[in-house]
Parts: structure tokens; sequence; C-alpha cells
């Protein structure tokens, strides 16, 4: 196993959850149905992604990843939208998912 920082499987999850968190940042300006569809996308898509990362580099190191992640300020756009709570949910989910394919 590569436990590289530059693992091929560690950058391709963190494009991902930079582009969730780029993607939670504008969910307050889109309408409902839309914003339940990219929501229920990246509950699905980050943890599948952390997943196949803890696989092929290593569980710690996407765990490790994943918490730094989950550390980065969420911008809101709409108070009404609970984008902080949404963040939190995926980047558990996908730390969850990278613990099982230990």
């Amino acid at each position: 196993m590569n436990d590289s920082p530059d693992h091929p499987a560690l950058v391709r999850l963190r494009a991902e959850l930079d582009a969730a968190w780029k993607g939670i940042g504008v969910l307050g300006d889109m309408e409902d149905v839309r914003r339940d569809r990219i929501v229920a996308e990246l509950r699905a898509a980050v943890p599948d992604v952390a997943s196949r990362a803890a696989r092929e580099a290593g569980a710690d190191l996407v765990v490790a990843e994943i918490t730094r992640f989950a550390h980065a300020e969420v911008v809101v756009t709409d108070d009404t939208v609970p984008t902080a709570s949404i963040w939190d949910d995926i980047v558990h989910s996908a730390a969850v998912a990278a613990s099982a394919a230990r």
C-alpha cells in the first residue's frame, strides 16, 4: 500500500471533499428540490470516495484528510438552510465509511 499524501486515491478524495465543501456553501441559493437532490448526491458520493480511498491508500490517512476538511468553516448563504449540519453529516459519514474499510 502506498501511504504517500500524493496517492491518487487521496488526490481524488481531496477533490471530492473540496467540491462538496464548495457546493455546501451555495445550497442556500438553490430551490428546495434541486438542493435536496444535491445534498442526497453528496451524502452518497463523498462516503463512497472515502471508502475507496481507504482501501487504496489506508484508512488512517483518509480519516486524517477528512478530519482536516471537517474543520473548514462552512459558508452560509441562507440561515434557513442548515449547511453546517449537512457538512458535519457528510464528513462524519465519510469518516465512518473510511474506517469501515480497514
